[in-house]
């Protein structure tokens, strides 16, 4: 089956879906605070390290596999911050994915968690994805922010200079990521909002006729497609991230219940657990980071019920222009029947005055000649012949005309039901 792999080594082929070029990259270092360094022993460093890969020069098209670093160097990197391999996968999946294994080391102090996560690539131009390896014996975060540009890489600086004691929590860099992709979703969700209710306003304006209705000073009908959609896109991608966010709410509470567990303690870590505890316990900071999960849900079930309500308000501002449009054709087409109804009657006086007007005109009656001749002329015969062909020509090419279209429409219906019945027969044979 399609699972993630379990060897942490790269290979050739997970190389090779990584495209680098060397360019400025940030490395923080952020540890428990100096005031407090003195209650651990030197051989522990609570804390996490980060490294905040930058985007490319080109930001529509770079994307987290764009590395700022050469193949050799990121080749180092992955010894020193101990990146799995996994990450591969979760790049290349281009969703909003949250994972976490515990990866066999070696000795019994070497044990580990790795971390992989990603936003979706929806909206490529700022998705960021994540893999971070904590040292459960260090209580250390090794984590790679990949695909950053320069907004985030401060967000991202800021907010580890303000973490306390969630800095050596493992679930700290997924929640940073999680808080940005808030941040992305939200401004994409105001901005939809603020476009529905311009575009709200444009439409439901009493003057609007049907012309303005459709095409208002240039702006097409597909406007409001494409913001129809993207609040359709923002609420699927709302729902995963939340399907995300559950995924690491249930992993904090695995690690509150793996940590009361049974298990032994070095001796070292007997002697500092008493004064360590007394500034932050795990368990409370995992709880603060679960709360801040559940705000960050609740947040995104009323942009999900404003996306809602952009889509259905456009539906029905859209109805609702519709119909005042539909309004004002009928009510000029109602014009347009009284102005050709004056214009028939007007024919119906008119075209039998002039056609008796025509005859006494003509030269091909005598009215005034004697008992003994006729009141037809010659050229009555010729009016009679010219008038008459002309007649048959113009019927028989209007009937010519019209015959074939029909003709094409009946074979055409005929070979659907062919094809029809024949599928039917197939079927019942099946």
């Amino acid at each position: 089956m399609d699972w993630p792999s379990a060897q942490a080594d790269f290979d050739d082929n997970d190389f090779d879906n990584f495209t680098y070029e060397p360019r400025p990259f940030k490395i923080i270092r952020k540890l428990w605070s100096s005031d407090h360094q003195s209650l651990i022993q030197d051989s522990y460093e609570y804390g996490t390290f980060a490294i905040l890969f930058s985007r490319g020069g080109n930001t529509e098209i770079s994307c987290p596999s764009y590395l700022p670093v050469k193949k050799d160097g990121f080749n180092k990197l992955i010894e020193l911050f101990h990146i799995h391999r996994r990450i591969v996968r979760t790049i290349r999946r281009g969703i909003s994915y949250f994972s976490r294994m515990y990866p066999p080391r070696e000795g019994s102090s070497g044990n580990s968690i790795v971390y992989t996560a990603r936003m979706s690539s929806t909206w490529p131009e700022d998705a960021v994805a994540l893999s971070s390896t904590y040292l459960i014996h260090k209580k250390l975060n090794l984590s790679v922010f990949y695909g950053c540009n320069e907004r985030q890489a401060s967000n991202i600086k800021k907010r580890l200079a303000t973490a306390g004691p969630a800095i050596y929590h493992p679930m700290l860099p997924a929640g940073i990521l999680v808080e940005l992709d808030r941040d992305r979703l939200v401004a994409r969700v105001e901005d939809a909002f603020d476009s529905f209710i311009n575009k709200t306003e444009d439409l439901c304006f009493t003057s609007c006729d049907p012309q303005r209705i459709m095409d208002k000073d240039g702006e097409r009908t597909g406007e409001l497609s494409y913001l129809y959609n993207d609040a359709k896109e923002l609420v699927k991608g709302i729902r995963k991230v939340k399907h995300q966010i559950s995924d690491m709410s249930n992993h904090i509470r695995e690690l509150h219940k793996r940590k009361r567990g049974p298990h032994r303690r070095l001796r070292s870590e007997r002697r500092t657990s008493a004064k360590v505890d007394m500034y932050s316990k795990p368990s409370s900071v995992g709880a603060q980071i679960c709360e801040r999960l559940q705000e960050i849900e609740a947040e995104y079930d009323e942009k999900i019920d404003q996306c809602h309500m952009v889509t259905n308000g456009l539906a029905f501002s859209t109805q609702l222009a519709a119909n005042r449009a539909n309004i004002q054709i009928a009510v000029d087409t109602r014009q347009e029947n009284v102005r050709m109804r004056l214009i028939s009657l007007v024919t119906m006086v008119y075209l039998p005055v002039t056609s008796v007007a025509t005859i006494f005109s003509m030269g091909v009656f005598n009215w005034g000649t004697a008992t003994q001749q006729s009141v037809f002329s010659f050229y009555f015969w010729i009016y009679i012949a010219i008038a008459g062909g002309l007649t048959v020509l113009t019927v028989g090419s209007w009937w010519v005309l019209t015959r074939t279209p029909r003709r094409l429409s009946d074979s055409t219906t005929d070979l659907s039901s062919t094809f029809s019945s024949t599928v039917r027969r197939i079927e019942g044979m099946v």
